[in-house]
């Protein structure tokens, strides 16, 4: 894997205006296309380029500008099937027609498709964070059109930018197309504080730790058949907000026992605490592009217990701990080593850490990224 190297921010040679499509605003309040615009826009602005991130009207922060970058919200049609593809829609005639960018950048394959419109008229710039149409949430219609917004980004961008080793190979082998590999990050940044966990009465390296949309994808069954056969004092801390409808949140709730504490959605300040202060992090999805959860985690110097997913496998290395997806049975056995043996997680918690430094540094990101601008706006 190539080293990304810390990059100190530089003014770049020529200030560009730059667009970003796709997520559903910032600061991070969802996922990971979220975090990582935030991550990479704020630092283009220090690198003295003016950055526009294209907000939804229920996005709930509603200041014109956060860490310098200007948020331009816009309506869409707010259900599960049209958020996205209406809202992109919009964005993309405006940035089109009102001549104030010289570049847009798409992120996501849904909002891939509307690349279409936009690539003989400016520069474009699309990432794919993610093979999306895979999630068992979207039927076979939602599916089609999925992929359909993957093909035409992947080969009518004039750059194509993947998260991930596994979606290179995967973009060249469907499409033919080189893609240009710049992950995603973390912060390894210390978290010193632990105020936040008094709120639960939780206490440093007495718990386990997910983090993550509650959607089927993300194996929160099989965490919870797995933990809930634990015999230990400690509890098992679930982060992140309800998209599933409410039956079937409450049928996870039933699966828990009363050492599980579903806390919602948390702001990064209290993530941050939460990641720094627990014993492990569990990571059981069946579907990622490159998980910033995981990242965050071992940026914290912590061990993540992963699924063995070719996304999950490449993002902690040789520092994690992996199980068979979607086996409640070998992720009991793997937690039942780890909580016997916290010599061993502390020693892959600090190799972790020193892997994100290596290889997930957010600054190194953002100059690559800005580099790459720099070649389609010379």
């Amino acid at each position: 894997m190539r080293e990304i190297a810390t990059a100190t921010p530089q003014v770049a040679a020529r200030s560009l205006r730059i667009a970003m499509l796709g997520s559903k605003g910032i600061p991070a309040m969802h996922g990971g296309i979220e975090r990582h615009v935030e991550e990479i826009a704020r630092r283009l602005v220090a690198r003295g380029h003016r950055v526009d991130v294209f907000t939804r009207a229920h996005h709930p922060y509603r200041e014109p500008f956060h860490v310098g970058v200007r948020l331009r919200r816009r309506p869409s049609i707010p259900t599960k099937h049209l958020d996205a593809a209406t809202h992109t829609a919009l964005c993309t005639l405006e940035t089109i027609w009102s001549g104030r960018y010289d570049l847009l950048h798409v992120h996501g394959i849904g909002p891939g498709l509307f690349i279409r419109w936009a690539h003989k008229r400016l520069p474009t710039v699309f990432t794919h964070h993610a093979q999306d149409w895979r999630q068992r949430k979207w039927g076979p219609l939602a599916r089609w059109f999925l992929l359909r917004g993957e093909a035409t980004a992947v080969r009518r961008a004039g750059a194509v930018i993947v998260v991930s080793r596994q979606l290179q190979r995967y973009v060249r082998d469907a499409y033919g197309v080189e893609a240009r590999y710049i992950p995603n990050g973390a912060t390894t940044r210390p978290a010193t504080r632990d105020d936040a966990l008094h709120e639960w009465r939780l206490r440093s390296g007495g718990y386990l730790l997910f983090v993550g949309r509650l959607i089927a994808d993300r194996g929160v069954g099989t965490l919870l058949d797995a933990f809930t056969r634990l015999e230990t004092d400690r509890r098992l801390v679930i982060v992140g907000d309800t998209h599933l409808e409410r039956r079937q949140y409450e049928a996870l709730r039933q699966r828990a026992d009363e050492r599980v504490l579903f806390t919602g959605y948390q702001p990064e300040s209290v993530l941050q605490q939460l990641y720094a202060h627990a014993y492990l992090c569990v990571h059981p999805s069946e579907v990622e592009g490159l998980p910033i959860a995981v990242l965050e985690a071992m940026g914290q110097g912590r061990t993540v217990v992963v699924s063995d997913i070719p996304e999950n496998l490449e993002a902690v290395g040789e520092t994690g701990v992996s199980f068979p997806v979607g086996n409640p049975d070998a992720l009991y056995n793997r937690l039942s080593e780890l909580l016997a043996d916290p010599e061993r997680v502390e020693s892959l918690g600090r190799k972790a850490r020193q892997r994100i430094s290596r290889f997930y540094d957010w600054d190194g990101i953002a100059g690559s990224i800005a580099d790459l601008y720099s070649t389609l706006c010379p």
